[in-house]
């Protein structure tokens, strides 16, 4: 086995022991010295020592060597689906949402594919600061009424602010999705973003039959995690690099097997809508790919921004905290360092080549049918 597949878990593990490196190094007949080095990864303990480490922590030897989570690591739920992680992501939340869409598009869908022309209700549950009205409202038939409900206080307010000031006729709620009152039918009910933070699907997308009219419009828009991993590309980057997640698979199946979060939600969306009775399912994707180059006026920003999301886990006592909450999820030492070290490679990049150029692809899809 290559040694840079190895992250040797011994230092944490003899100080959650509480015992000394020459405590250890007398119980498995070594110097304090080797276990010292070992620890560094100056150097790795020979292959024949490897049972006897293992056997002193009551652990594999493929948990010793990083290869495997500890039994005993403790699931790290990702926390999407409290108020206090959205209050925190408004920037993020800005900056992606105009990345997803462009405005003709939506257009397009509107008018040539769900063909609407007469004034609507809409609802847009989990709406966050209200983006899809903001973006819907001006290409609907007069008269149209967007209601969006979010349990995140600090983005419903901000959303209230944006409808006023571009005097949008919209309503911005600040609650339960679940808790929505059912007294109402709307003609579309819409949710972006939120399935992908759920586990199951089902329920929210029953809650939007009960709060449709009969033949009313359904739409669930997510991302794929997959497209994501291989929709950058940096000029002057190995590719083949920034494409490279391994280990993240791990992680997803991890979230979903414990209703965390649904990495594949925007391909399971349409089969559960069709399971449930939804109409006339059909899928699109929004055409938005980022093409970002120093001639754009707003290059620095748009650089500033993906910098930042880049550079999230770039402290030392972060950094920890991330491959803690990586291996928790199932991935091995190894493949946490890797996916942050590719993270840090992109930052350093881009902090170091002020004109680079960068393409993004996020691969939004659109589920949509009609209500029985």
């Amino acid at each position: 086995m290559k040694e840079t597949m190895i992250h040797l878990r011994l230092a944490e593990l003899r100080k959650a022991k509480k015992i000394t490196q020459q405590e250890l190094a007398d119980s498995i007949g070594t110097s304090y010295q080797n276990i010292s080095k070992w620890e560094n990864q100056t150097t790795l303990p020979d292959i024949t020592m490897l049972p006897a480490l293992a056997s002193f922590f009551d652990i594999s030897v493929d948990e010793l060597l990083g290869l495997v989570p500890l039994k005993n690591e403790v699931y790290q739920d990702s926390k999407a689906s409290t108020e206090n992680y959205w209050n925190r992501r408004l920037e993020y939340l800005e900056r992606t949402r105009k990345e997803s869409w462009n405005e003709d598009y939506l257009q397009f869908v509107v008018q040539n594919v769900w063909k609407i022309d007469q004034p609507v209700n809409i609802l847009d549950l989990g709406c966050g600061y209200g983006y899809m009205g903001l973006l819907l409202m001006p290409v609907l038939p007069g008269g149209s009424h967007y209601t969006g409900i979010d349990f995140a206080e600090q983005l419903i307010n901000h959303g209230q602010t944006l409808f006023q000031e571009k005097n949008i006729d919209g309503s911005l709620i600040l609650g339960d999705i679940f808790e929505m009152p059912e007294i109402m039918q709307y003609d579309i009910v819409l949710c972006q973003s939120v399935l992908r933070h759920m586990g199951n699907s089902e329920p929210l997308i029953k809650k939007m039959m009960k709060l449709a009219k009969k033949n009313g419009l359904i739409v669930c828009i997510d991302t794929n995690r997959e497209f994501e991993c291989v929709g950058l590309y940096i000029d002057g980057m190995d590719y083949g690099e920034l494409c490279n997640h391994a280990g993240m698979e791990k992680y997803w199946k991890c979230e979903y097997e414990n209703g965390d979060r649904d990495y594949a939600a925007a391909m399971r969306n349409a089969h559960m809508m069709r399971k449930l009775g939804i109409q006339n399912v059909q899928i699109r994707m929004s055409d938005a790919v980022s093409f970002v180059c120093p001639e754009q006026a707003d290059y620095a920003q748009k650089k500033s921004g993906f910098v930042g999301e880049n550079s999230a886990w770039s402290g030392k006592t972060d950094r920890v905290k991330a491959v803690s909450h990586m291996v928790s999820k199932g991935m091995t030492h190894t493949e946490a360092d890797n996916y942050l070290n590719r993270d840090k490679k992109v930052e350093t990049f881009l902090r170091e080549h002020e004109n680079a150029c960068y393409t993004r692809f996020r691969g939004k899809m659109i589920s949509f049918g009609y209500n029985p």
